[in-house]
């Protein structure tokens, strides 16, 4: 029997091909909204500063959720240089971006209730009902607030988020005012960079290690 995860990646994928994702992504952290008119977006890269101080440096790039990998590949980084090296979250720069399929983890508890995104996307509590809140947002580590909680940088891709927008729109619909309600309703844990593989390159240039977490 599918789990609750693998249930809702399989279903979020098909509803991206469809372009049958939700209207409205959920709070943009201050920083990170830009000033750009448009699709433009104006780059706020103090998470970039922020990491590349530390001692110890990773950024994690990630288009899935299946069993939200990348947090628990994250978690691993975090925990075994605490333990083994004996190495405080505090030396540890770790940044996370979230583009393809992973854009989901951007969503809301306003807009998994307000849309039915349990129901849409066979996500299941417990009981068996569909459930009605972010399913990894909080509760334990290998969620939004438990990455945010040891210090992780959380980003997603303003791409992702204007090819979303013309495939909720369509042919008819109004490409840009919607791309504008997406933006707005990213999680204020996470924020907004102009496109994922430009912040990966920002990175590397600046001597942060890479991975991608499939």
């Amino acid at each position: 029997m599918s789990t609750p995860r693998r249930s809702f990646l399989g279903r979020l994928g098909a509803l991206l091909a469809l372009g049958a994702v939700p209207s409205s992504l959920a709070a943009v952290e201050s920083g990170g909204r830009g000033s750009g008119a448009g699709d433009a977006y104006a780059p706020d890269e103090r998470w970039l500063e922020a990491v590349a101080q530390r001692e110890h440096r990773l950024f994690v790039d990630t288009a899935t959720l299946t069993d939200v990998a990348a947090f628990r590949r994250t978690l691993n980084f975090l925990d075994v240089y605490n333990t083994d090296f004996g190495t405080a979250d505090g030396k540890l720069g770790v940044v996370i971006g979230m583009h393809g399929g992973a854009i989901a983890l951007a969503l809301g508890d306003a807009l998994w209730a307000k849309y039915r995104l349990g129901e849409r996307l066979g996500v299941k509590d417990a009981a068996g009902a569909p459930v009605t809140a972010h399913p990894f947002r909080a509760g334990h580590a290998a969620t939004i607030e438990g990455m945010k909680a040891r210090g992780v940088h959380l980003l997603a891709c303003n791409r992702t988020l204007m090819r979303l927008s013309r495939e909720l729109a369509g042919a008819a619909g109004d490409a840009a005012a919607l791309h504008r309600e997406l933006v707005a309703g990213v999680l204020a844990e996470v924020q907004v960079v102009p496109a994922m593989i430009v912040a990966v390159s920002r990175a590397q240039e600046r001597g942060i290690p890479y991975i991608v977490v499939v």
